[in-house]
């Protein structure tokens, strides 16, 4: 019995280690369908566009050592908790930048707040897991869940875009035939 309970514990704690990091990678590939949409709602051209993407994984991947060192430092527990919430507090903001060049910068914010999950999140499932036979079970199953965010970015990304709208800048408005469209820019 409390070995049951030990492993459904366990096996809780690593899916919500996973929906964490899901949403890390989910961002790496949900910007991309709404590309049309931003350069519409926010204005800027190519580049700028090209930034508001590669600034997000340039940032993870930059930061993911010093990330780890952090987990390490601090607690993997309270750095992938941190993580989590920046992560949710800026993809919140960034939904409400008001010109490109703020969503930039927020989306390389979102990529640090991204970086102490990777880290953090091996570290705790290395603790929850000591047998190595069960820690390559679990971390096959991270993997897998996790893995499964790169492929339902750009499905996510285009529902978000035809059914909620790139919200950047102000409340949408409808156009002719009921779709909503940005409101104009000043």
């Amino acid at each position: 019995m409390v070995s049951e309970t030990v492993t459904m514990s366990r096996a809780s704690r690593l899916f919500g280690l996973s929906l964490g990091y899901c949403m890390v990678l989910l961002d790496t590939t949900v910007l991309t369908v709404a590309l049309p949409d931003l350069r519409a709602s926010l204005g800027g051209g190519v580049s700028g566009l090209q930034w508001a993407v590669t600034g997000y994984t340039v940032t993870f991947a930059a930061l993911l050592p010093t990330a780890g060192a952090m987990s390490d430092r601090f607690g993997a527990h309270r750095v992938f908790a941190a993580g989590v919430a920046a992560f949710g507090l800026v993809s919140l903001l960034s939904a409400a930048a008001p010109n490109l060049a703020v969503l930039v910068v927020l989306r390389a914010v979102l990529g640090a707040a991204g970086a102490l999950c990777l880290p953090s999140s091996l570290a705790i499932i290395t603790r929850l897991y000591p047998v190595p036979a069960e820690r390559g079970r679990a971390l096959g199953a991270w993997a897998a869940i996790t893995g499964c965010a790169l492929a339902a970015g750009p499905v996510a990304g285009g529902l978000l875009v035809s059914v909620g709208r790139w919200l950047a800048g102000g409340v949408p408005r409808e156009r002719p035939g009921g779709a909503a469209e940005p409101r104009a820019r000043p």
